[in-house]
């Protein structure tokens, strides 16, 4: 995608899936250290955390012209199943969706961003 230029000279290039998940990463590995424990009554913290600092990273880098949705989901690694699923409508060659799933032995953290044309 070609770098587009925005009031005050600003240019911003949409960043790649893989570019995306990057910033996934990171909000995860910030805010989930090492082994940690599954504490339910930490969760929604360790959510906000995920959300806010992933929600930062994203908004930085997409043009001003995107919205950017992120959700985060955490379970107990209990060994049971779960399943998710999304479905969109949107315009493939300007909008995109990046996830990024981390577990241990405690929990499974999964991440998603949606990023969006207006």
């Amino acid at each position: 995608m070609m770098p587009t230029e925005y009031s005050g000279g600003e240019t911003r290039t949409m960043p790649t899936m893989d570019e995306v998940k990057k910033y996934l990463k990171s909000a995860v590995d910030m805010a989930v250290t090492g082994g940690e424990e599954y504490l339910h009554s930490k969760v929604p913290e360790l959510q906000k955390n995920i959300n806010d600092y992933a929600l930062k990273k994203v908004s930085a880098a997409i043009p001003p012209t995107y919205k950017v949705i992120v959700t985060c989901m955490i379970v107990q690694n209990t060994g049971s199943g779960i399943h998710t699923a999304s479905t969109v409508h949107w315009q493939p060659d300007q909008d995109m969706t990046a996830s990024y799933v981390f577990h241990n032995d405690a929990m499974v953290v999964d991440v998603n961003a949606f990023i969006i044309s207006t």
